[in-house]
């Protein structure tokens, strides 16, 4: 299982960390770095032990977790007054993306793309398992198949920008604070394409503003992790 890809254009990135062995969101900014030929980009990991009732134990796609709107503190809300399919309720979701001793351990890292045409970058990643063993460590398993990854961006908004997914597990992005992609649920691959002219007035965007781009994953289950982006995005921190 476990395959991403995703592809968007005309853009500037920005990430603001935040976790217990990350930088807090409210502390600073994350540096981008940028090198001939490559970009690094910061991103938060939080491990999760096998035991977390929203890991491991459903699957299904599972659309409509999150609320349209990005919370107040800069992480998805979780919309249903009970339960989904494959989440067990708005205690348990707000873990995934806080720092909780005891349920989560969080990691700053960074991704690394490379320019593979002039102005058009790609991370490529077939067996994506950043936190083996850290954190919880495998338990038991091969990899570490449980943890979620965040990155909060800008970018700079050109007429025919795209952004296309393809893969599993939860993908939630928003833009301007808006959901603007979601893919959320345990499953097998799924592809979906955000056409940005095609959104903009739902988004709140105009050509050649700048908006907040907020990307949140989560892998929930074994057995493979494929993750890969291609972009012609400029990236670039506050």
């Amino acid at each position: 299982m476990k395959s991403f890809l995703f592809t968007a254009a005309g853009s500037a990135l920005l990430l603001l960390s935040a976790g217990a062995q990350a930088i807090d969101a409210d502390a600073g900014v994350c540096e981008c770095k940028v090198a001939t030929g490559t970009r690094t980009v910061p991103v938060v990991f939080r491990d999760f032990s096998t035991t977390h009732p929203d890991f491991e134990t459903m699957d299904g796609v599972d659309l409509g977790i999150v609320k349209t709107d990005l919370g107040p503190d800069g992480r998805p809300v979780y919309a249903s007054a009970t339960t989904t399919s494959t989440t067990t309720g708005k205690e348990n979701f707000d873990q995934w993306y806080r720092d909780v001793p005891g349920v989560n351990i969080a990691f700053s890292d960074s991704l690394t793309i490379t320019e593979i045409s002039p102005g058009f970058w790609q991370y490529s990643n077939h067996s994506f398992f950043p936190i083996d063993r850290k954190g919880f460590g495998n338990q038991g398993n091969y990899h570490n198949f449980h943890f979620t990854m965040e990155t909060h961006l800008k970018f700079y908004y050109r007429p025919g920008d795209t952004f296309t997914f393809r893969g599993d597990d939860d993908v939630f992005l928003f833009i301007n604070g808006k959901l603007a992609m979601d893919i959320g649920g345990v499953h097998g691959m799924i592809q979906k394409t955000l056409d940005l002219d095609a959104k903009a007035a739902e988004l709140g965007i105009e050509p050649y503003g700048t908006y907040t781009f907020d990307l949140f994953f989560a892998e929930r289950h074994t057995s493979e992790s494929h993750f890969q982006f291609q972009t012609t995005l400029e990236l670039e921190c506050l």
